[in-house]
């Protein structure tokens, strides 16, 4: 049972702190205006998005971003 603790550990660490070079270059940025005329953002992910009227993200091709 302590070999099964000790063996999990290790993975949580490892999928924790394993990131690839794309994620650790993107930070939350303004990146352009979306053809609709909103504010265009990258995330942490890279992913491009803008806020819609309800307040909620909605994700866009990453080309539209211009960061």
């Amino acid at each position: 049972m302590k070999n099964l603790i000790i063996a999990l550990t290790i993975l949580c660490f490892i999928s924790l702190s394993s990131c690839t070079e794309e994620d650790e270059n993107c930070i939350e940025q303004k990146c352009g205006i979306y053809t609709n005329g909103k504010q265009l953002w990258r995330g942490p992910e890279c992913g491009c998005y803008y806020i819609n009227d309800n307040g909620n993200k909605s994700y866009v091709d990453r080309e539209a971003c211009s960061c």
